[in-house]
């Protein structure tokens, strides 16, 4: 393979703001302000901090599948997210009591583990799981 083509899948990542869907209102894992995803207003001060904070890097380098970086760039920048120059290539992960799903991948998050997020091709099917 070609040294060039090994170098850039190795520098291929995409950066995920994981936050937690807290009773109607979405919150960055590692803070507590809610805020809207929809706002044209950049998130700034203390919600920024709770963003970047909040924010993952998932790579090709740490051996994730090309196929998961694909999914996850497909999922929407979020108008917040574009409206700040921090997190403008950002997408969003939702969790809710640490589970969820992000371009079709199943996702769990912990503070103490971290973000996890399953192959494609080791995603649960939630319709048929029940039989």
């Amino acid at each position: 393979m070609d040294e060039d083509v090994v170098r850039q899948s190795l520098d291929d990542w995409v950066d995920v703001v994981v936050l937690r869907a807290d009773e109607g209102c979405v919150v960055p894992v590692t803070g507590g302000t809610s805020f809207d995803l929809d706002g044209s207003e950049p998130p700034s001060g203390q919600l920024l901090a709770e963003l970047l904070d909040s924010t993952v890097r998932v790579s090709a380098a740490e051996g994730v599948l090309p196929a998961v970086l694909v999914r996850l760039r497909a999922i929407a920048v979020p108008a917040a997210f574009a409206a700040s120059p921090w997190l403008a290539d950002s997408r969003p992960v939702m969790v809710r009591d640490g589970t969820g799903e992000a371009g079709g991948l199943a996702v769990r998050y912990s503070a103490t583990v971290g973000l996890w997020i399953d192959e494609p091709e080791t995603a649960v099917d939630l319709d048929e799981r029940d039989g």
